[in-house]
């Protein structure tokens, strides 16, 4: 059985309305990749892109310099908000470093040391964002869960 089929005969069985579970937990889930995005220019955090259906292969100028990520937290409610249920829903950010830091592939040493990365992964997310925030994704599905009116 896959997951989402799974997930739907959950749902069934304790009438629980799904689609309040899925967005409550992407909302969840995206929050944390975005705040654990680390900042320099603000730029990658601020490049976060949510979509429903497909991911976006584009990048925006969009900068976050604050590092609390209010705008692409801001993208994030207004896309999940019109979520109906159909489709997948996605959080893109392509911008080419972003898998460095997820990765840790800075070069190890650095060529110009600027104590930003030790061992070839950035100092403010030494475990990635996206990696460290799945594995919490649990965590976030038991809490909407808990959370929704009965």
């Amino acid at each position: 059985m896959n997951f989402s089929l799974g997930v739907k005969k959950f749902a069934e069985k304790t009438g629980i309305n799904i689609n309040k579970v899925i967005v409550a937990t992407s909302s969840e889930l995206f929050t944390n990749i975005i705040k654990g995005t680390p900042v320099d220019t603000g730029r990658l955090r601020g490049n976060w892109q949510p979509s429903i259906g497909s991911p976006i292969t584009s990048r925006i100028g969009a900068k976050d310099a604050s590092g609390q990520g209010e705008a692409s937290i801001s993208k994030v409610t207004e896309v999940l908000n019109q979520f109906s249920g159909d489709g997948s829903l996605f959080l893109s950010n392509n911008l080419p470093y972003a898998y460095k830091i997820e990765y840790g592939l800075y070069p190890n040493p650095p060529k110009n040391p600027t104590g930003k990365t030790v061992n070839g992964f950035s100092t403010q997310a030494p475990k990635g964002m996206v990696r460290v925030s799945i594995r919490r994704v649990k965590a976030a599905m038991t809490k909407a869960i808990r959370n929704l009116p009965k």
